[in-house]
């Protein structure tokens, strides 16, 4: 079973404000014994509008639609709507306007509405991501996938759009504060993606379609007196997919897509504070279903079975209590969350392989997953000048049908935060860690590994180190810097074949520096490397090869902006940004891999001037220029009997320049 919306992704999406014991509003107030005569404003009760609402239009140049990921449209003309407008009614009810590039092929509006009652919200975004042109010998009938003499171009894209209506109402009974809450949200995704399958046992690439839709739902209802608050809430999700499979014609089924699935959640939640004591609480209970009433190939389901009938259930809980005694901070948390998966086994003829050894058959086993995570924490101020925070996390894993059916990870961690000036603030943050577990064993039903001293490095024993370091100086009122190292170490000392050990190492400068009223600056780099080792063995037993990989990460900006030309009509700014990463792979025995790295220039000038006292007027120039190369790509006709996509590089300059008109309400 696979479903696109898991319940940790819903649990994510829950948002639960917490009501007030008590109210500030001045609607609560005693104002009997006040003289409100000369209270009036006459020029106040009239509805009211702020803030602006403008129209962009502009042009896009640019020879690879790569360049839509920044620009947010592709090559040629285009058009978007620009708000943030809030409108005050007359009883309490305002109305907020929002709008970044609406209409272009990436931008999003929102409309909202509250009062002390209500609270209503609407929202619409498209957001379209580019990532190659890929050459293809397949094309797509709408169901098969058919060979062609001549390979054709597809555009590796998608378009997602999103619609997305909510409701909530509060109000205040007997001192008890409540509300109620609902949303609706609906999501389509169309396109292509990259894909691979097998034609006879040969590989094949091939740009695989893409249309699915998601719905979500969300309500639920909070009641809260002084001291604590309940809730409970619901998420669902619906995920259907209008491809089931890829066809071959006479073959048959090559290839499944992702099934159409549902998920629910039901969490109950409470917070109760007691003085400089909290302690919050959380239950949930969920279900995943997979009910497709048609297989891909419903010959190789066992007789009398129509579908697959998927079923997992999950449970959670949570609790959280802080309390500060004596100057010292102290919080304590404990997490538990289970997945129990009660989809059926079935002997499907494909999916059933034997193993040579023991000539046992292997099928597809529902995976069951147990996790305890915990902590404590504590923090406390030494001095006036020094502060020192102290804590403890712990996570425990139990698996079933896996190498390794438990693991622990055990993190301790201490951080100091120091004002060695006034101007000049200090911190530094070490932990250390280490996961082990039960002995990890590969059998016929845990693992499809041909070599047993392999270890899995989410599973391998792990010693893990880390630094952080951060420094905030301000030498001058208007200069500001900021700085901070980073240094991880990871290894796994039980390891032989698989990841042996890796170091990540990192740092960040910014500036920014109000030189006079008018004129700022500011100004930012940074820089990281992660190497890690690895081991193999060609000959399925002791290692007899390595290899290393050293990635590399660069960037660094400066910008300016510049007001009060032009009697105070005209601003004028522009930023600078590179970036660069590369990948090195080095291998003991054999050939180094090929080069990988990517790197990009981009420019933004903009030009801001007063028309009148509501209206602005805005020029803006942006310019990127953009390579990345990757050896895993391979010409389409280069290596007999190798079917690839072709080389999906990007080589280009794009420009764009937009006009902006704007008004003030």
């Amino acid at each position: 079973m696979k479903a696109q919306l898991s319940l940790t992704a819903l649990a994510i999406l829950s948002v639960m404000a917490p009501a007030q014991g008590a109210s500030f509003a001045l609607s609560e107030a005693n104002t009997q014994q006040l003289d409100k005569s000369g209270w009036a404003c006459k020029r106040c009760d009239a509805p009211q509008a702020s803030s602006t609402i403008g129209l962009s239009a502009g042009a896009v140049s640019s020879n690879d639609d790569h360049a839509a990921n920044r620009f947010g449209a592709k090559d040629g003309a285009t058009a978007g709507i620009n708000a943030d407008a809030t409108l005050n009614g007359d009883a309490d009810g305002r109305l907020d306007l929002n709008a970044d590039q609406l209409g272009m092929s990436s931008g999003y509006g929102s409309a909202r509405y509250r009062d002390n009652h209500i609270d209503a919200r609407f929202d619409y975004a498209k957001l379209r991501t580019v990532d190659a042109t890929a050459q293809t010998q397949y094309g797509f009938d709408g169901r098969n996938l058919v060979a062609l003499e001549q390979p054709i171009d597809v555009d590796l894209e998608q378009r997602r759009e999103r619609t997305g209506l909510g409701l909530a109402y509060q109000n205040r009974f007997a001192e008890l504060n409540w509300r109620t809450y609902a949303r609706y949200d609906h999501e389509a995704k169309t396109g292509f993606q990259s894909s691979s399958t097998q034609f006879i046992k040969s590989p094949v690439n091939i740009t695989a379609p893409v249309d699915t839709t998601t719905q979500t739902f969300n309500a639920g209802a909070e009641l809260g007196g002084q001291n604590w608050l309940t809730a409970l809430s619901y998420q669902g999700s619906l995920f259907e997919n209008a491809y089931d499979g890829l066809y071959n014609g006479e073959r048959g089924a090559v290839q499944a897509l992702a099934p159409n699935n549902e998920a629910h959640l039901v969490a109950l939640s409470g917070q109760y504070r007691m003085g400089k004591t909290r302690l919050t609480g959380r239950l949930t209970q969920g279900w995943l279903y997979q009910n497709d009433t048609q297989f891909v190939d419903p010959l190789a389901a066992p007789n009398g079975i129509t579908h697959a009938n998927g079923e997992v259930r999950t449970q959670g809980a949570n609790l959280r209590l802080t309390s500060a005694l004596g100057g010292v901070r102290l919080a304590a948390k404990y997490d538990y969350s289970d997945r129990d998966n009660r989809t059926p086994v079935f002997a499907y003829e494909q999916d059933v392989s034997i193993d040579a050894l023991s000539g046992t058959a292997r099928m597809n086993t529902p995976l069951d997953t147990t996790r305890h995570r915990y902590g404590l924490d504590a923090s406390t101020r030494l001095s006036q000048r020094v502060a020192l925070e102290a804590g403890y996390q712990g996570e425990r894993t139990e698996r079933n049908h896996s190498v390794r059916e438990t693991t622990e990870d055990n993190t301790l961690w201490a951080r100091t935060r120091v004002t060695a000036l006034d101007n000049l603030d200090l911190s530094l943050k070490a932990s250390y860690g280490q996961r082990d577990g039960s002995r990890y064993q590969a059998s016929e039903s845990t693992s499809s590994e041909d070599n047993t001293l392999l270890r899995k490095y989410y599973l391998a024993d792990r010693d893990r180190t880390e630094l952080t370091f951060d420094v905030s100086y301000n030498p001058l009122a208007d200069l500001t810097l900021d700085a901070t190292v980073r240094y991880a170490k990871d290894d796994y000392s039980e390891s032989e074949i698989g990841l042996l050990d890796s170091d990540d190492l990192g740092y960040d400068l910014a500036a920014s520096y109000r030189i006079s009223k008018a004129l700022n600056l500011h100004a930012f780099a940074g820089q990281q490397w992660i190497e890690s080792n690895q081991a193999g063995s060609q000959s399925f037993a002791a290692p007899d090869w390595t290899y290393r990989i050293e990635d590399r990460f660069d960037y660094a900006g400066i910008g300016a902006r510049y007001s009060g030309l032009m009697q105070d009509r005209l601003t004028v700014g522009a930023d600078y940004q590179y970036t660069e990463s590369s990948s090195d792979t080095q291998v003991s025995e054999g050939q180094p891999y090929g080069d990988y790295f990517q790197w990009a220039h981009s420019v933004r000038a903009y030009a801001d001037y007063i028309l009148s006292e509501r209206t602005n007027v805005r020029l803006d120039y942006r310019y990127e220029r953009y390579y990345d190369t990757d050896y895993a790509d391979v010409a389409s006709d280069s290596i007999p009997g190798l079917i690839t996509l072709g080389d999906m590089g990007h080589n280009y300059n794009a420009h764009l320049l937009m006009l902006t008109l704007t008004y003030s309400l």
